[in-house]
């Protein structure tokens, strides 16, 4: 009888609740997910050295976005047997000598493979592949077009090389959900080596705003709504308790001013 009412009434789960209602998948540039467009973004390539958090710049932004970064551990001993065996091709190649622009490129790998090697036997250090995928999303497709190239600018501009997942939409928003679903359809272009000290830079927990635990409430951070507190009388921290408000006509400057001096 009590399965007889369920099919009267209809079954409806949790996975009903969260179900989006409409995913449209046929353009290859982006999806459409109950009136929200994404597209998604492969990191193909990176600086060859850096000394910052990596992705500071990316989330400190206020741009809506989704990212996902995979690890997968090299086993150590066939890492130095393939590095060791592209050591000796390589080296072969460079005393050849016989075109100069490709010798140059050559050396570059001969080094870099060198110095892999050298830091896995050495400095015992790891070694990893890395990817990473980008997906931002927008409420019509001019605001999401803007947004891509805003994103793309700004990981230029941090050594990092995107490339549009064209016709890989549906893999890259995947990639980004808590699913750990790290499809080989993208998986082969976004995969790059890293060492353990490279993993630092991809640290992705990142804020700058200011955060005193006594402090009191100065506003909101411009970058990612985050909160502000300052506890200008730390005097560990500041060297004075000075400050300077800055403000529009009509701004409530006076305002803010009194209410952090405690004034009436």
């Amino acid at each position: 009888m009590a399965e007889e009412n369920k099919l009267i009434k209809g079954v409806f789960s949790k996975k009903d609740e969260i179900a989006p209602a409409y995913i449209n998948v046929s353009n290859p540039k982006y999806i459409e997910i109950d009136d929200l467009y994404y597209s998604g973004f492969l990191i193909v390539n990176y600086n060859r050295e850096y000394n910052d958090i990596l992705l500071r710049r990316i989330i400190d932004t206020n741009i809506n976005m989704n990212l996902s970064i995979f690890y997968e551990k090299q086993d150590t001993y066939k890492a130095i047997r393939d590095l060791t065996y592209n050591i000796a091709n390589i080296g072969v190649e460079i005393k050849d000598e016989k075109n100069k622009q490709d010798t140059d490129i050559a050396a570059f790998t001969y080094n870099d493979a060198k110095y892999i090697r050298k830091e896995i036997q050495i400095n015992n250090e790891d070694i990893y592949y890395l990817y990473m995928y980008l997906n931002v999303f927008a409420k019509d497709i001019k605001e999401l077009e803007y947004l891509k190239n805003k994103i793309e600018g700004l990981l230029q501009s941090i050594g990092l090389q995107p490339k549009s997942a064209n016709f890989r939409q549906e893999q890259t928003f995947l990639a980004c959900l808590p699913f750990m679903q790290n499809s080989r359809d993208i998986a082969s272009a976004a995969k790059r080596n890293v060492l353990t000290s490279g993993l630092i830079g991809t640290y992705p927990f990142i804020s700058s705003s200011g955060f005193d635990e006594q402090g009191i409430f100065i506003g909101t951070n411009i970058y990612d709504n985050s909160l502000v507190f300052i506890d200008r009388y730390n005097t560990e921290k500041y060297k004075n308790a000075n400050m300077c408000v800055f403000g529009t006509s009509g701004a409530r400057k006076v305002i803010f001013y009194k209410i952090t001096n405690n004034e009436k």
